[in-house]
């Protein structure tokens, strides 16, 4: 292994707070830098850290036995899943009338990163307009309506997994089962 791999390797370990939540990662190497750099040269902007290290040490698995995380080098590859969800997002909720205007300001910015298997509702990263931080929204597929939480994965999954969840987000069941 060289020094960069290494280097890489430790910069995306899962933090301390992911490994309370979610246990030790599962995936032993993180995705290779050329990976998630065709993700970000698709999107035209780079993803944020605590995504890309959720992703490295969980990714390619079910949450909760229900929400499915794609990662750059798994099964259904990351950039796959971000295109072909996007273009389902996109068309299945482009004629609502009452999108919250936070993400009207960053409609084609919009990027799925995880949907329920059971229900259809979708993850969704934005970049905030404002600020130019991610945020994550939850795109409920059966209502259909929008739920913008603040903050980014980190905050999403300490709310939803570790803390009284949002709405419509409790999950049930096992913590993780990984894709084989």
């Amino acid at each position: 292994m060289l020094l960069e791999d290494l280097q890489e390797v430790t910069s995306l370990m899962p933090s301390a707070s992911l490994t309370s939540l979610l246990g030790p990662p599962e995936r032993l190497r993180p995705a290779r830098s050329q990976a998630w750099r065709s993700v970000e040269e698709w999107l035209g902007r780079e993803l944020p850290a605590d995504y890309k290290e959720f992703v490295d040490g969980y990714g390619d698995a079910l949450l909760y036995g229900h929400l499915f995380v794609p990662h750059p080098e798994g099964a259904d590859p990351l950039l796959t899943f971000m295109r072909e969800e996007r273009d389902s997002f996109q068309e299945a909720y482009g004629g609502l009338r009452d999108i919250p205007p936070a993400l009207t300001a960053v409609w084609e910015d919009i990027v799925p990163w995880a949907y329920h298997d059971w229900n259809g509702d979708v993850c969704l990263l934005f970049p905030d307009a404002g600020t130019k931080q991610w945020r994550v929204a939850v795109a409920f597929r059966q209502c259909p309506e929008f739920l913008l939480l603040d903050g980014g994965i980190a905050e999403f999954l300490e709310n939803t997994l570790r803390e009284e969840p949002p709405p419509g987000l409790a999950f049930h069941g096992a913590a993780l089962a990984v894709h084989a």
